[in-house]
């Protein structure tokens, strides 16, 4: 999604793209018992949503995923980690069975293995650790050397 953001021709930080990244962050952060960062990315997140109302409904979602969230935030500290299950719209899931569905007995199955998945696969779960964060460290010493040269 943040690659996606970032591919706009015009983007800023209160575009849609960046209320989902935050959700996602925040589901992240709680998943590893990080629940100020959890804290953080959730109210940052609800922050722009009052700000700019987006329709929820672009990215699939039912209209109950904003009041999901702000439960979520209040009891982060109360109420150990479990998955959010998202509230999509039928079109989305019926949409990737079209893509993706031919290797599954039915369309109930292929749903199953897809909450199954996104609680268990390891490339899923543990994406952000695993990946290659070369680029992203290189850019962050970049931008520490140009802050560095300023102040001579």
């Amino acid at each position: 999604m943040e690659e996606a953001w970032k591919d706009k021709g015009e983007f800023t930080k209160g575009d849609p793209e960046v209320f989902m990244v935050l959700i996602v962050t925040g589901e992240y952060h709680y998943r590893r018992d990080n629940v100020i960062g959890a804290a953080t990315s959730y109210k940052r997140a609800l922050k722009l949503y009052e700000q700019h109302r987006y329709d929820v409904g672009e990215f699939g979602f039912k209209d109950e995923l904003v009041d999901m969230l702000r439960e979520r935030y209040i009891h982060l500290a109360d109420i150990p980690f479990v998955p959010l299950q998202y509230p999509v719209e039928d079109w989305v899931y019926e949409g990737l069975y079209q893509l993706h569905g031919a290797e599954f007995e039915s369309y109930t199955a292929f749903t199953l293995s897809l909450l199954e998945r996104f609680e268990k696969d390891e490339t899923i779960v543990d994406k952000h650790k695993l990946r290659d964060r070369e680029e992203v460290i290189e850019a962050r010493l970049e931008a520490l050397n140009r802050k560095l040269m300023k102040r001579k």
